[in-house]
């Protein structure tokens, strides 16, 4: 533990995991004040400028390769605040914040909430990185009303949250697109301004780039801000219909987080919102279930399928020319041509029972508001299934399924 001065106007970059408590005198941190007997916990994974905007000393605490460094004298952090500055002050109604994976676009979010706040607005903001979700789970979009200010959006509870069942936007474009606008209607909605859109870090190639530009498009911001010098010029065409573009550089020295560690970050988020759930019966035949084969098709007799093939299937479904069987125990089917020509089939796909249990879904009630569970099993003589949520009050309408499943520790598997 070491007491470190300040003078007024001084500044430093403070890589976690670190604390933070201001003995005397007030800092600035993302546009938070902090002030005499205030903390600030620093996370491992992330970095913060602090500024002290009076003479102050703050007590320290360093942990495990934490540092405190000076700040480079080309940190963008002065054009960060001028610009959040600017949006707060320009009567805006909707901000989409685009960059890089570790640009700094979460960052610079939680400093326009914060000028916001400072400035008596009613800020909303949308988490729309699935991957590295900060406010709800990971596989959803989640929006939230900030009533203070934070350093992390970690400290933000969502008011509501869209499912999209998977962590990398490449195969689920069109879907993150239409779950942000909703939220960004239901914000206006509620008369929260400036809606704050903070984007993934897919921006590398043409085709992030087109989907960024979907997104601006389908929301209709009237405000874009544009981080990293790599991607300055690719969104500024839209100047052209009277859209206000900003482009600012990253940070020069910033945190990076490996594949691992942003794994870890997403078991987190699980488990805050999966662990000490409750189980939940959900009858079959009062919800629409999505995003499976098995449970989309047409219901076959099981009994038509052991009969020709010697084999017990528990559960059975057809779309088209294609037959989804559950089984009960491993074996071969055999006598597949009957199977084809009594059913009109030509393709049998196999599942075994047990397959489901730890499947990651959303159960979604009337309102369209989504909510994280997991699959425990299927019943399938009573048409139940056997779920695990923390949201029990919910009346579902759909069951949503997704491609993860998540494993004892809160790790995901991501499946076929």
């Amino acid at each position: 533990m070491a007491i470190l001065k300040l003078g007024q106007g001084e500044r430093i970059k403070v890589f976690g995991p670190a604390s933070i408590t201001v003995k005397k005198g007030q800092l600035e941190v993302l546009g938070k004040k902090l002030g005499s007997g205030e903390r600030l916990i620093i996370h491992k994974l992330k970095s913060y400028i602090v500024i002290a905007l009076n003479d102050s000393d703050l007590e320290v605490i360093l942990g495990e390769n934490a540092s405190i460094q000076s700040v480079e004298p080309g940190d963008p952090y002065n054009d960060w605040a001028q610009i959040a500055g600017n949006i707060t002050a320009s009567n805006t109604e909707k901000v989409i914040i685009l960059g890089g994976v570790d640009e700094g676009k979460s960052s610079f979010s939680i400093l326009l909430a914060n000028k916001a706040l400072e400035n008596g607005l009613k800020p909303a903001l949308i988490d729309a990185d699935m991957g590295q979700a900060d406010i709800g789970p990971p596989g959803f979009i989640s929006l939230a009303y900030p009533d203070k200010q934070v350093t992390w959006m970690r400290e933000l509870k969502p008011v509501a949250m869209k499912f999209i069942g998977d962590i990398k936007p490449q195969n689920v474009k069109y879907r993150v697109i239409h779950k942000v606008s909703e939220l960004v209607e239901k914000a206006v909605r509620d008369n929260r301004q400036p809606v704050i859109i903070d984007t993934d870090g897919w921006i590398s190639d043409v085709y992030a780039v087109i989907y960024k530009s979907q997104m601006i498009e389908e929301v209709k911001p009237d405000t874009i801000v544009v981080l990293g010098e790599r991607n300055h010029g690719l969104f500024s065409r839209y100047r052209l219909i009277g859209i206000r573009v900003y482009e600012a550089r990253a940070p020069v020295n910033r945190r990076t987080r490996s594949r691992e560690e942003r794994r870890m970050l997403r078991s987190d988020k699980y488990r805050e919102f999966l662990a000490e759930a409750k189980t939940v019966k959900i009858p079959m035949d009062k919800v629409v279930i999505s995003g499976t084969p098995i449970f989309t098709g047409r219901t076959v007799e099981v009994s038509v399928v052991n009969e020709l093939t010697g084999v017990k299937a528990i559960y059975a479904s057809k779309i088209h020319d294609t037959l989804y069987l559950v089984l009960g125990e491993p074996g071969r089917i055999t006598r597949i041509d009957a199977l084809k020509k009594v059913l009109g089939i030509d393709k049998v796909r196999y599942y075994y029972g047990g397959f489901e249990k730890n499947l990651y879904i959303a159960i979604t009630d009337r309102e369209g508001d989504d909510y994280p569970a997991l699959l425990e099993s299927v019943n399938y003589e009573r048409r139940e299934l056997i779920v695990k949520t923390k949201y029990t009050n919910i009346d579902p309408v759909y069951v949503k399924f997704s491609n993860i499943k998540i494993l004892e520790n809160y790790t995901e598997q991501l499946l076929e």
